[in-house]
């Protein structure tokens, strides 16, 4: 069985993990759907009010209702997963980037370089990631790349941290020592070396990592910091809680409970891949793993026994030395002996 299939088979074995799979996998689906098509998987405008169908309740034509403008809510919330989703994975995707880089470098090269990134990193962290992406986001005006800018720029630093503590754990190893002492080039030992070690954890920080820039997305969103106006984002559109909530709640619960069922998707889905991938830290993973290996192994055909060893007779238990190879002729050559000395 290949490692793709193991995987798999060691996360859909806990009821959390398969959840988090199956939720992520449908909203990102979904994303990629309605990005394609330029919108056109959405039952209703998403954009044009109809205030003659305001503040509908859930129905089989409006299935979550609609808001006070009278716009289709679940329209609205298919046109706003390419935007949530979209942002929060480029968010991560840039971050990592940026942290295996920086992180590599700073942990295989140590000295004045590593302390200027570290100090640098250090810096950033001193500052809360909400507050400070509010003022950047607020101080560079309403666009989705601007918010994007926003959140990478607070997004970094732990990647960083964590690439960092892993390089410098695979660079105080034996076999890394010997590629130094062959010359080896620096590209050559990260690619072979540094990299295999590293991947698997960035991996699981960003998945989990994903659902918490998507709710700090959904605040800005929330706090009208970022988002254009015109654009449906869940965020916004939760943020009419201080009228709705009472009269109309499902205007503010049913896009705060896609936001809530999206970021634990993705950070169930971080723990089963932290499960699976890091056995060290869960020793349960390695019995789970010896289960389905003794579930995947082919049942040997069970071949002829061994043939029973013929019955000895009665009257060969006289002698410990009868019925065996020999035997017989070594008691003749004793009793000759026997013969000759008389």
């Amino acid at each position: 069985m290949s490692e793709g299939r193991r995987l798999r088979r060691l996360i859909t074995s806990n009821a959390l993990s398969t959840f988090g799979l199956v939720t992520a996998t449908v909203f990102v689906v979904l994303a990629l759907a309605e990005a394609v098509s330029f919108g056109k998987i959405t039952p209703f405008n998403p954009y044009l009010p109809d205030y003659n169908h305001a503040n509908l309740g859930p129905s089989l034509v409006h299935f979550f209702g609609t808001d006070f403008e009278g716009r289709d809510i679940f329209s609205q919330v298919i046109a706003a997963l390419p935007v949530d989703i979209g942002i929060s994975i480029a968010v991560v995707v840039t971050s990592a980037l940026m942290g295996i880089v920086l992180g590599t470098l700073a942990g295989y090269f140590r000295g004045a370089f590593d302390e200027v990134i570290m100090r640098l990193t250090d810096m950033f962290l001193a500052f809360p990631q909400i507050i400070m992406s509010l003022a950047i986001a607020a101080t560079l005006g309403p666009s989705l790349l601007n918010v994007t800018l926003s959140l990478i720029v607070v997004w970094w630093p732990p990647y960083v941290r964590l690439v960092r503590g892993a390089v410098l754990a695979v660079a105080a190893e034996d076999y890394v020592s010997v590629s130094k002492a062959l010359n080896s080039s620096f590209l050559y030992i990260v690619r072979k070396d540094a990299l295999p070690n590293v991947l698997p954890s960035v991996l699981v920080y960003a998945t989990t990592d994903i659902g918490s820039a998507l709710l700090t997305l959904s605040t800005l969103g929330f706090l009208n910091v970022g988002i254009p106006p015109a654009m449906p984002e869940l965020g916004r559109m939760a943020s009419n809680i201080s009228y709705s909530l009472f009269l109309y709640p499902t205007q503010v619960v049913i896009p705060a409970l896609i936001v809530m069922v999206m970021v634990a998707g993705f950070s169930f889905l971080g723990e089963g891949l932290r499960e699976s991938l890091d056995v060290k830290l869960r020793p349960h993973i390695l019995i789970r793993g010896k289960g389905l290996e003794r579930l995947e192994a082919p049942q040997q055909k069970k071949g002829p026994g061994p043939v029973p060893a013929p019955p000895v007779s009665k009257a060969a238990k006289g002698s410990p030395n009868e019925g065996l190879p020999g035997a017989e002729e070594r008691s003749l050559g004793r009793r000759g002996a026997v013969v000759q000395e008389t």
